[in-house]
């Protein structure tokens, strides 16, 4: 039993220390050459307005051009949370970035809303993300009799190290997506239904995961849980309802990634753009296998159908349907897939992931015959 526990700890806080190294490791090839300042984590533009706003808020904050990306609006929204200020007005397409500010949100939460200490808090919170991301993968695993070891899936996922290098939203998002499964699987409705209540609020595609849940009580015949689960849309409706008001469009308005299905990918692979020699060569291998992986896991999840395998096949017709813009840069296409590679193992399972019986959902010792309490399991194999 000591062993257990402590093969149980080691995999998860395990999974989470490897992640957090791995991404500081990232971070450290833009920090190197910027003094060891963290605001060049964030990727202001310094030839637009809010590269001058990120100069007046601090006189050495590193803004860099070309190279902007787009760690810069969350920075933007952890400095002006709702858009009250000239921060928010400079940010390129308000009513998109605002579309989901959770990761900002929680950053201007975490700098106790000092302009100055937003930078450091972004770089924090991704690192924490990860973190808890990975040890969730490997507790939810652990939990359902599985190795533990589906955290290396979060801790090597390439786009949420680049995603958290950077100061971008994907590792809060796997972090909630995870942490919804994790207590909606463990039978823990107010739990999951705060997590999957933030799920569209760091990505909007991830409305698809609340859908998703929706729908699997819904063929489960469970009205009440259709209901509670359903309400988890309202925050975002509410806050999107908002935003609309104040910026006169809906996040919609402001571009698109998605185009007709596969047009991006084909796009990446196979059209004019690519490019020749062995960098973008061994980019469009990593993609081809990635995309292979996921069409083996989608193969997997229609054959099985459960909620975890509901919000994998929605997750990738969302990634089917990726525009060029989207694939065209190596990091973008895997930031962009991140998520779902974040569920494959889960997917992939000899066995599907289902709701705990009642007494396992309790506390009950779990074993590694998933739904049996140990002095029940048999020696005889099943028919």
């Amino acid at each position: 039993m000591v062993w257990v526990l402590r093969s149980s700890l080691f995999s998860t806080v395990g999974c989470g220390l490897l992640a957090v190294v791995v991404a500081a490791g990232a971070m450290t090839l833009t920090l190197r050459s910027a003094d060891w300042n963290l605001t060049a984590l964030v990727r202001v533009d310094s030839a637009t307005r809010l590269g001058a706003d990120a100069r007046a808020v601090e006189p050495g904050f590193r803004t860099v051009h070309p190279g902007a990306y787009d760690g810069q609006f969350y920075w933007g929204i952890a400095v002006d949370p709702f858009a009250h200020g000239q921060v928010g007005k400079a940010l390129d397409k308000p009513s998109y970035r605002y579309g989901h500010p959770l990761y900002g949100w929680l950053g201007w939460l975490l700098s106790a809303g000092q302009a100055r200490a937003a930078a450091v808090a972004l770089a924090a919170l991704g690192l924490f993300c990860l973190f808890a991301a990975a040890a969730t993968a490997s507790w939810l695993g652990r939990r359902h009799g599985r190795s533990g070891w589906e955290g290396l899936f979060v801790a090597l996922n390439p786009g949420l190290v680049s995603a958290a290098a950077h100061d971008l939203a994907e590792p809060l998002g796997a972090a909630l997506l995870l942490g919804a499964y994790a207590a909606y699987l463990d039978r823990r409705r107010r739990l999951a239904w705060v997590f999957f209540a933030l799920l569209p609020l760091a990505k909007e595609p991830l409305l698809l995961v609340v859908a998703a849940v929706v729908v699997w009580e819904l063929c489960q015949r469970h009205l009440v849980g259709t209901a509670i689960f359903a309400t988890a849309a309202v925050p975002a409706l509410a806050w999107w309802l908002y935003a609309r008001v104040h910026f006169g469009g809906w996040f919609t308005s402001g571009g698109t990634a998605l185009a007709e299905p596969f047009s991006g990918w084909a796009q990446t692979l196979f059209g004019s753009t690519a490019r020749r020699g062995l960098a973008p060569d061994l980019a469009v291998a990593v993609l081809a296998a990635l995309i292979l992986l996921f069409a083996i896991a989608g193969v997997s999840a229609l054959i099985r159908r459960g909620p975890v395998e509901l919000s994998y096949l929605s997750l990738a017709a969302v990634a089917i349907c990726l525009a060029p813009n989207a694939t065209a840069a190596f990091s973008t296409a895997l930031r962009n897939t991140a998520l779902l590679l974040v569920l494959v193992p889960f997917v992939l399972a000899s066995r599907p992931f289902r709701p705990l019986p009642a007494y396992r959902a309790r506390g009950a010792p779990t074993s590694r015959l998933q739904g049996t309490p140990p002095d029940r399991v048999s020696s005889t194999p099943p028919d």
